[in-house]
């Protein structure tokens, strides 16, 4: 039977598995989907996240967000916590692009005033923000100083000039995790990471001139200051090789794992170790580490992008209205 056949409709966009789809289930699963995001659902979406349910020490229910799709083990959207004491912790789950996340800045500027010159703005833009499979930047960093990022996240970039202290407390954990131990990196992920900060990547990841076309609540739009018309960049990155390495290098670690601690999965994508273990907590400062460098160079994109359009119409930072709204990460001990 199709896993898609066994999701009930509870609520209004609100779908859940029933129980004992798969062995071993432990908790439900819910789905957050309007009727068209469930039309287009993937079967292999819903059973990893059924997987995950069977998972040692999962708490309460594993919930997933509409924008949902197959994922590395775990779906992409897919929320799952597990007890700290009982439960594990899977590299997998938390993904390759570790910290991956938004943030949005607002201006001064006006669609009106910046959609006539989009195209050479773009392209000033490029010239100052790299992006694409392998792309480097001119931040190049030895090892003592990406320790140094790893550990202080978006406060390094912001104490090299990228950026103002106000930022800070605007960004989810202030950007920095606390337990973060650059020992528990390897040697691979710092060569990896050495000239990739203010980077954007590849795939999904972008660095956009936006304006706001449509407001849904005004009255959080007027206390986030936004307004019909009114230009934002939008940041979308993460922790580029730097991050993707320390996920590599802890699967394995994982994997070898299972049988020291009689860990059965379904499925090896879903490797993991107890938490409370030394290969989990190793994992869990590296994994700390690698979101800090996001953290760092999301504070970068954004600085550098913001100066391009600052230069680009002749304003001071007063009058281009450089104001960052929010940076949170979606993808960190979990997928959301």
């Amino acid at each position: 039977m199709p896993l898609k056949e066994c999701l009930v409709q509870i609520e209004p966009y609100v779908y859940m598995l029933k129980e004992n789809t798969v062995q071993g289930q432990k908790v439900p699963v819910y789905f957050y989907l309007s009727e068209r995001l469930f039309e287009i659902l993937e079967e292999d979406a819903i059973k990893q996240a059924a997987n995950a349910a069977t998972l040692p020490g999962v708490k309460k229910a594993i919930y997933v967000m509409p924008d949902v799709h197959v994922g590395y083990g775990f779906p992409v959207g897919g929320v799952m916590a597990t007890d700290p004491k009982e439960g594990i912790i899977s590299p997998g789950s938390v993904g390759y692009d570790i910290n991956c996340g938004v943030r949005l800045i607002a201006t001064n500027l006006t669609a009106e005033k910046v959609y006539p010159v989009r195209r050479k703005l773009m392209e000033e833009i490029l010239k100052e923000v790299p992006a694409g499979v392998g792309s480097t930047g001119r931040i190049k960093l030895t090892k003592s100083q990406m320790e140094e990022v790893a550990t202080k996240g978006a406060r390094w970039a912001v104490e090299h000039g990228f950026g103002f202290e106000e930022e800070l407390e605007h960004i989810e954990s202030y950007g920095a995790l606390p337990k973060a131990d650059p020992s528990k990196v390897s040697k691979e992920a710092y060569e990896r990471g050495s000239d990739e900060l203010g980077t954007v990547g590849s795939g999904n990841h972008f660095v956009e001139i936006q304006a706001i076309d449509e407001i849904y609540d005004e009255e959080i739009a007027n206390k986030l200051g936004l307004k019909l018309g009114q230009v934002c960049i939008m940041v979308h990155s993460g922790s580029r090789g730097f991050g993707h390495q320390v996920c590599v290098d802890y699967l394995k670690v994982a994997k070898d794992a299972l049988k020291k601690y009689n860990i059965d999965i379904p499925d090896m994508q879903l490797a993991c170790m107890p938490f409370s273990s030394k290969e989990g907590q190793d994992y869990f400062m590296a994994m700390n580490s690698a979101a800090n460098y996001a953290f760092a160079n999301r504070q970068i994109l954004g600085f550098l992008t913001a100066e391009v359009l600052r230069k680009f119409f002749g304003l001071s930072w007063e009058d281009l209205g450089y104001r960052l709204i929010y940076d949170s990460q979606h993808s960190q001990g979990g997928k959301a």
